[in-house]
């Protein structure tokens, strides 16, 4: 008797399962890794917000009068917080940047979703930097 060697179809329908299983676990935990690498770049964008209103802080007469756009409560349009709020719509899915000022124009607030945790990154005048539950609706991290 002669047998021709080889794989018969139901081994080959299990291998290729298995490969597809392998890379189906594989896809999602490097989703969930992209998701943290994009919140790591908006929490160091969002401190370059911080830096930048600091600057425009002092050139302002200690004001933080063009930090935000108080039509629409995101961050001002113009030079350096333009760029910068851009370069956040670009890591978490276009979304805006939420930003306030106290009514004396002496305090600030901005927050930015995080994309792994459904979470916001809040960033104030007053240094602190941190992960809220809520978007912010004052010129506080609430």
């Amino acid at each position: 008797m002669h047998f021709e060697r080889g794989f018969t179809l139901i081994e080959l329908l299990v291998v290729v399962a298995i490969i597809l299983l392998l890379t189906t676990i594989v896809l999602v935990n490097t989703k969930n890794t992209r998701f943290q690498a994009h919140d790591s770049n908006i929490q160091s964008i969002m401190h370059q917000v911080r830096n930048e209103a600091e600057f425009i802080y002092a050139q302002n007469g200690e004001s933080y009068s063009t930090i935000c756009d108080e039509i629409n409560n995101t961050l001002n349009d113009g030079g350096e917080m333009g760029l910068l709020e851009k370069r956040i719509r670009n890591e978490n899915g276009a979304q805006n940047v939420t930003c306030f000022e106290s009514a004396d124009k002496k305090d600030f607030a901005a927050t930015s979703i995080l994309r792994s945790r459904n979470k916001y990154w809040c960033i104030e005048s007053a240094g602190l930097s941190r992960e809220i539950d809520n978007q912010i609706t004052t010129a506080r991290c609430q």
